[in-house]
């Protein structure tokens, strides 16, 4: 459990104002949920009790109410015991690009069909006429379950 997580007495709510401390928008409840992977029920619970507390403001958004941080002091005091710093390896790893393209803190890379990197195609799952054999089996049970009629008409036996 996180520093955070430890002070607020749940990781729900230290989620919660972790993501309305990094975000410089407010944000609704079901977004934050699954920011980071929590039940959407629970974070609707705790972004309305942390909201009877004053501790964040629900202001009318797009879909609904949505919440931004209102104390600046918790906003620095989330920021500093999240985990900002991060190792360089760590942060152009994979799981680190798409977890921020999750939380839209990375845009969709543009892209284009004139030049660019060489493509690379994905190793084959699956063993040579393996296709194959699906295909004919799926025909062969077809076949035992109806007979053809017309042109785009079966029967069924």
């Amino acid at each position: 459990m996180s520093s955070l997580a430890v002070l607020l007495g749940s990781a729900t709510r230290a989620n919660i104002i972790r993501a309305l401390a990094q975000s410089g928008e407010p944000l609704g409840p079901y977004r934050v949920a699954k920011m980071f992977g929590m039940n959407v029920a629970k974070t609707y619970s705790e972004m309305k009790r942390l909201a009877a507390l004053g501790v964040v403001e629900g202001v009318r958004g797009g879909r609904g109410t949505e919440y931004v941080l209102v104390d600046e002091d918790l906003r620095r005091l989330s920021l500093r015991l999240s985990q900002r710093v991060v190792p360089l390896e760590r942060w152009k790893s994979p799981p680190s690009k798409a977890s921020r393209f999750m939380m839209g803190m990375q845009a969709v890379p543009g892209f284009g069909l004139e030049g660019g990197e060489e493509a690379t195609w994905a190793k084959a799952s699956r063993q040579e006429g393996e296709l194959d054999g699906l295909a004919e089996m799926g025909r062969k049970r077809f076949d035992a379950k109806y007979r053809r009629v017309g042109e785009r008409a079966f029967a069924r036996l």
